[in-house]
C-alpha cells in the first residue's frame, strides 16, 4: 500500500494518515482514512523543522560559550537554535557543532582579503616583509625555509653587489637542475606504473586478510581481484554498485567483512575526522537524503555517525568490509586514518577466541 506525499502508512498498514506539520509532533495515529492524526505543538525548548511522524520533538541546541559561540537565532517550535560568533570573529571547523570562534587578525599594514564568517583576514605586508603562518608580518631577513619564497628577492648576506649577483645565479641554476631532475624521475615512475599496472595491487589492500568464503550475494557485491597463482573464479560484479566503483583502489585478493558489533562501528567513527565525516559516508554510498534524515533523528553527532555507518553496512551486506573503508580513506588522502582503523580493529579483536576474520 502506497501513501501520497505528506502522508504515512498506519502501523497496522490498513490506511494512510497525514503527517504532522513542522512545530508539532504525533501524539496519536489517525483511526481511519477520513480522520485526522492527533498532532500537538512542541513545548518550549523543543522543535520539529519539517513535516514528521515523530512521537516527540527534538531538544533545541545550546550554543557553547566555552568555544565563544553566541546565539544568532533563538530556537522556535519550527527551527533549531542557530549559533555563531561575535563581530570581528570567524569560525574554525564551521561544519561541526563544536566549531570555535577566534578573533580576526588586525592587519596594521593593510588587508588583502577581509575577515569572513569562516576565514581569517589575509594581511598585506610592507616591502621586505613576509606573511608568516600565524598571519603576522615578519622581516625577510628572519625567514627560514619555504617562508623565504614569500619575499620579493633573496635576503642579502653580503654588502657587496657581486655577492648578491652570485647568489642569484647560483639559486637560478639550482632551481633549473632541480626541475629537470624532478621531471626525469616523474617520467621514469610513470613508465614503471604503466608497465606494471595490470599486476600491481593498490596500497590500500592488506595482504594478511582472509579470503571471502561465499560468492554471489544478492545485494551490493564487491568484485575481488585474484592473483594468477590462485586460479580462482572472480566474483561477479553487481550492476547496482557499478556507479560506486573506486578507480584508485584495485579490489583486494582477500577481504575482511566488518563485524556487526557496535564497538567495531564506533572504532571506525573514532578514527575519521569529524570535519571529513560527511565526505567519508558520501563516498561510501549514502545519499544526502539519508544523511539529513539520520541527522534529524539523532541530534548527537556521535549517535548520527554511528547510525550512518550502520545503515551503510545494512545496505552493503557482506560487501561491507574493512578494505572497502580503507579504500575510501586512502582516496580521501587519509591513509593514516586507514592504517589506524585497521590496527585498532585488529587490536580490539586480538584477545577474543575468534578473530575479526572468523566473522566472514
Amino acid at each position: 500500500m502506497h501513501c501520497q506525499l505528506g502522508q504515512y502508512l498506519h502501523p497496522r498498514k490498513t490506511h494512510c494518515c497525514m503527517r504532522c506539520h513542522a512545530g508539532t509532533y504525533k501524539a496519536k495515529d489517525c483511526d481511519g482514512p477520513d480522520q485526522a492524526t492527533v498532532c500537538l505543538p512542541c513545548a518550549s525548548g523543543t522543535f520539529t523543522a519539517v513535516d514528521n511522524t515523530m512521537s516527540k520533538c527534538f531538544q533545541c541546541k545550546r550554543c557553547r560559550t566555552a568555544l565563544q559561540q553566541i546565539v544568532e537565532t533563538p530556537c522556535t517550535p519550527k527551527q533549531d537554535t542557530v549559533c555563531g560568533c561575535q563581530k570581528n570573529q570567524y569560525q574554525i571547523d564551521s561544519e561541526s557543532e563544536y566549531f570555535q570562534c577566534r578573533n580576526c587578525s588586525s592587519c596594521a599594514d593593510g588587508i588583502i582579503a577581509s575577515c569572513s564568517k569562516n576565514k581569517d583576514a589575509i594581511c598585506r605586508c610592507k616591502p621586505q616583509f613576509f606573511l608568516s603562518r600565524s598571519n603576522i608580518c615578519k622581516p625577510c631577513n628572519s625567514c627560514t625555509g619555504e617562508d623565504c619564497l614569500l619575499c620579493p628577492s633573496p635576503v642579502a648576506t653580503s654588502p657587496t653587489t657581486s655577492g648578491l649577483n652570485g647568489n642569484l645565479v647560483l639559486g637560478t641554476l639550482v632551481a633549473i637542475f632541480g626541475v629537470i631532475f624532478v621531471l626525469c624521475i616523474a617520467r621514469k615512475v610513470g613508465k614503471l606504473v604503466q608497465k606494471h599496472k595490470k599486476v600491481s595491487f593498490s596500497s590500500c589492500v592488506s595482504s594478511t586478510k582472509e579470503p571471502v568464503s561465499e560468492v554471489g550475494e544478492e545485494r551490493n557485491e564487491i568484485p575481488t581481484l585474484r592473483p594468477e597463482s590462485q586460479k580462482e573464479t572472480e566474483l561477479p560484479i553487481n550492476a547496482k554498485l557499478g556507479s560506486q566503483e573506486f578507480p584508485d583502489c584495485v579490489r583486494p585478493a582477500r577481504t575482511t567483512q566488518l563485524p556487526d558489533t557496535p564497538a567495531i562501528l564506533y572504532t571506525v567513527v573514532d578514527h575519521v575526522p569529524p570535519s571529513r565525516w560527511k565526505e567519508f559516508v558520501r563516498r561510501l554510498g549514502l545519499s544526502d537524503c539519508d544523511l539529513e534524515r539520520i541527522e534529524l533523528e539523532h541530534r548527537r553527532l556521535r549517535d548520527a555517525q554511528y547510525e550512518m555507518l550502520r545503515l551503510w553496512k545494512l545496505h552493503m551486506g557482506r560487501a561491507a568490509t574493512v578494505e572497502h573503508i580503507s579504500c575510501v580513506l586512502n582516496q580521501m588522502e587519509l591513509s593514516g586514518c586507514s592504517d589506524a582503523v585497521q590496527e585498532a580493529l585488529l587490536n580490539q579483536n586480538s584477545p577474543q577466541p575468534c578473530s575479526l576474520h572468523n566473522h566472514l
